[in-house]
């Protein structure tokens, strides 16, 4: 596997395009379409918040047709809390994209992500469609990955490349969301966290369901910006097979090698997110070890880091292990706490939960000036590991979310 430039559009087969529709006050690029020249395989991931955004409710009910072929999203809008009239308006959007495409209109998904209780405005983006189509292009991607942004401060976009057998197939991606993350999205069978991937491979929908699944639990699922779950939370994955590999049908060599690469992009695109958290300056990787389970050592990463304290010591470079133990303590996780190990970089700062003698917290506090962390704890309790990733607290997020609304 290699990582190649690129983005949504790289796959073969695969068109974008971004432009300015007058959703956003600023006057920025907010609407955007992804499209495949041909039937996809598709999978989504949505949030499990149960005060679902209207477009969440549209791509839920869509993704039970058998076959996809575009994407329409917005940004500076989330289309959610506006009743029966926001189903009907991510409706329309959707109606009036597949009629200017020449598709089925179930063939088509859509997402939001800005402001929660503002009506779409749905003419603005009526008057933009012919636009939208007729710019769709294979270099379209960047376009695309700006054009989805709310308070993030840089474009998130990558492509890698992997060999199936005799056949490279590509798989790329974009995403957005620095605010209200705290994704904890499922696989549908049938400020946000938004991410779009393509790939040219050929897969059945039951296995780029499978993968989609494996990928987002280490990855989308496992980072925090502030602890909040989003309304709007939405990952698609469209397969169109333009590569030409053997069809991927069941857990074969060829779907390992293509759900390792598919993992391998989502967990870079989700430590971007992390890293572009609103206000941030540190990027925080925790990596909890010796669980006894998978699911324990994901829930003690999940609890120190959505810790407001650990993240306010992080901003004031303050090596405050006492922040990191609590947080453990906290998680619901059975273990012995005086079996601890916590190390901050490489410098041990609990050995068998308690404060070692040779800790230096001037030497370490050295560490937290760098502008990625890294933080490891050993619960020394089994064999099973999960790593997140999180960002400091500033005073910037404050002012951002205090004026979010205004």
């Amino acid at each position: 596997m290699i990582i190649v430039k690129g983005g949504v559009a790289t796959a073969k087969g695969f068109l974008a395009n971004g432009l300015a529709a007058g959703i956003k006050k600023s006057g920025r690029p907010d609407l955007v379409l992804l499209y495949s020249e041909g039937p996809c395989a598709a999978a989504a991931a949505f949030t499990t918040n149960s005060f679902q955004a209207s477009p969440v409710k549209i791509s839920r009910a869509h993704m039970a047709n058998a076959t996809h072929r575009a994407i329409i999203a917005n940004s500076g809008n989330a289309n959610c809390a506006n009743g029966k009239s926001g189903d009907r308006d991510a409706a329309i959007v959707v109606e009036r994209l597949a009629a200017a495409l020449g598709v089925g209109k179930r063939t088509v998904l859509t997402a939001s992500t800005g402001i929660i209780g503002h009506d779409l405005p749905v003419k603005k983006i009526e008057k933009k469609i012919p636009e939208l189509v007729l710019g769709l292009a294979a270099d379209g991607g960047t376009r695309f990955a700006k054009a989805i942004l709310t308070t993030d401060t840089v474009k998130k976009e990558m492509a890698v490349k992997v060999r199936l057998g005799k056949t490279v197939v590509t798989i790329g991606g974009a995403c957005k969301g620095v605010g209200m993350i705290h994704p904890e999205m499922t696989v549908s069978k049938h400020a946000t966290h938004l991410s779009f991937i393509t790939t040219d491979a050929a897969i059945s929908k039951k296995m780029l369901e499978a993968a989609l699944q494996e990928a987002i639990e280490d990855s989308f699922n496992m980072i925090s910006v502030d602890g909040d779950m989003s309304t709007n939370d939405t990952c698609f994955v469209l397969a169109n097979g333009y590569a030409g590999n053997g069809k991927i049908a069941s857990k074969n060599k060829d779907y390992r090698l293509f759900t390792d690469a598919l993992k391998f992009l989502a967990k870079e695109m989700a430590r971007m997110l992390a890293r572009d958290g609103e206000g941030a300056t540190k990027l925080v990787e925790i990596e909890v070890a010796g669980a006894k389970n998978k699911a324990d050592a994901v829930k003690v990463a999940r609890k120190v880091s959505t810790s407001n304290l650990l993240k306010c010591c992080i901003y004031g470079e303050d090596p405050n292990w006492g922040r990191v133990v609590a947080s453990c303590g906290a998680s619901g996780v059975a273990f012995d706490s005086g079996k601890v190990d916590v190390y901050f970089g490489d410098k041990k700062a609990v050995s068998n939960g308690g404060r070692i003698g040779s800790y230096d917290k001037e030497e370490v506090r050295k560490l937290f000036k760098k502008d990625e962390i890294r933080i490891k704890i050993d619960l020394k309790s089994g064999k099973h590991k999960a790593t997140a990733w999180t960002c400091d607290f500033s005073e910037k997020y404050v002012k951002i979310n205090a004026e979010y609304s205004t």
